[in-house]
């Protein structure tokens, strides 16, 4: 599983907080444990060094050895236990404080003039009790400390991944119908400058490119929008010819459906634009009108059942009075004229079509459900892709593949959606939810 890179920061910096903290904990014990060591030495060296000086001056003062032995170590007070060695290695004397046997001590050996030696030492468990508390005292202190630096490693993280965020808030809220705001900022970190500066040099490439490509395509569709209206006219004033031969007739009724159908591409190719083009002021006012889409699909269906009168029983409305959205009515009723239409052309005749129109809540539905073969599931979402068919739709349906992508196109320039699924009637459904017109804002002029 992928992590985001503030989690990475923050997971670098509380390892790195952790080991300094360990590190300085060890270190700290191993300091406090060798000058306690080295102290301890230095203490039985001088307690030992003492003491056989002691000796030597009461011998000088007592002839009886054993009694000067007993005269310097009655004069010596401390924690150390004392033992007195003659030369032959024989134990004379001992003193001080005695201890348990089982204990570990460290000792220290000082010889006495004229023979024999002081051997002084101490318990190893008061220095072990200390580096002990040492140790528990560290802990309780990092953990406090750790937590601290995790907080602050949020916080250090988070900082300096503003930039990057206010970038992705920046492309996120991009819109390509206006001047593109720069992702430079002068106070951003040299490595940020630099990918903010590739992004405002990207997309003013990728502006351009789309400036290009949108020209272009309005400017084809217009072009070719009037050479195909007046190829439609002269061939239906041909139609009208009533001296023509029935195959010429024939002839003509195959290119004035070619010029209609010309005629859909060049329209839809001009509707294609739609989407890019709703965020600019002056389309947000024509997107912005009451529609009453229930009357807007009476409207296209008399108009379908007057084009196909032998299917007009298996057309069925189901609509409301009046269902208000915000919109523009002519590129709404394209869109459901062609979704209709559709569902004409991949059922047969005796197949239903059902069309229904409600308000639920805040948003507008409408529903065109029919019974033909459906949509295969894994061509659900590719059906809304430019351009693109169906195999069924290949083996002998006219289209150009434009029409559904213009319907979702159309949806969400109008704040809506359009979802396809499997319908009760056995074949394709489509949902189109659109925003009603009392819960839409009012666009902002200018």
């Amino acid at each position: 599983m992928s992590r985001s890179l503030e989690g990475r920061l923050i997971l670098i910096q509380q390892v790195m907080a952790g080991a300094l903290i360990l590190a300085f904990a060890a270190f700290s014990v191993w300091i406090s444990a060798s000058g306690l060591e080295r102290q301890e030495s230095a203490t039985l060296a001088q307690i030992a060094s003492q003491i056989a000086a002691s000796i030597a001056e009461e011998e000088r003062e007592t002839p009886d050895r054993n009694a000067a032995i007993a005269d310097a170590l009655g004069d010596h007070a401390s924690n150390a236990r004392f033992r007195v060695f003659d030369a032959t290695g024989r134990e004379i004397a001992s003193g001080g404080v005695q201890g348990s046997a089982n204990e570990t001590r460290r000792e220290a050996r000082a010889a006495i003039p004229g023979g024999g030696w002081v051997v002084a030492s101490l318990s190893t468990e008061p220095r072990r009790r200390a580096i002990r508390d040492l140790a528990g005292a560290l802990f309780v202190t990092g953990i406090p400390l750790f937590l601290l630096a995790s907080l602050l490693s949020r916080t250090i993280a988070r900082r300096a991944l503003q930039p990057l965020s206010r970038i992705a808030s920046q492309a996120e809220e991009l819109s390509w119908n206006g001047a593109v705001p720069s992702f430079y900022a002068e106070g951003d970190p040299a490595e940020v400058r630099s990918l903010s500066q590739a992004m405002d040099r990207l997309m003013s490439r990728l502006q351009a490119m789309l400036r290009a490509e949108r020209s272009f395509t309005e400017d084809a569709a217009h072009e070719l929008r009037t050479p195909v209206t007046v190829l439609r006219g002269e061939i239906e004033v041909a139609k009208q010819d009533p001296s023509a031969p029935l195959p010429v007739r024939e002839a003509l009724d195959r290119a004035l459906e070619q010029a209609r159908g010309m005629a859909d591409l060049v329209d839809a190719l001009l509707l294609l634009r739609l989407e890019t083009d709703s965020g600019a002021p002056e389309r947000r006012g024509e997107l912005h009108q009451p529609v009453n889409l229930a009357d807007l699909v009476r409207d296209i269906a008399w108009e379908l059942r007057e084009a196909r009168p032998g299917r007009a029983a298996d057309l069925e409305i189901e609509a409301e009075d009046e269902v208000l959205v915000a919109g523009h009515a002519t590129l709404l009723a394209s869109a459901i004229r062609n979704l209709v239409s559709n569902a004409f052309k991949f059922t047969s005749q005796g197949q239903r079509i059902r069309v229904s129109v409600a308000r639920v809540g805040d948003r507008a539905t409408l529903i065109v459900e029919d019974g033909g073969p459906g949509i295969a599931p894994e061509d659900r979402e590719r059906v809304f892709d430019p351009f693109f068919r169906t195999a069924e739709a290949r083996a002998g349906r006219p289209g150009f593949g434009l029409g559904l992508p213009i319907l979702k196109r159309v949806a969400r320039a109008h704040g809506g959606d359009i979802v396809l699924s499997q319908s009760a009637l056995g074949g394709a459904r489509f949902d189109l939810t659109l925003p009603s017109w009392e819960f839409v804002p009012a666009p902002i002029a200018g």
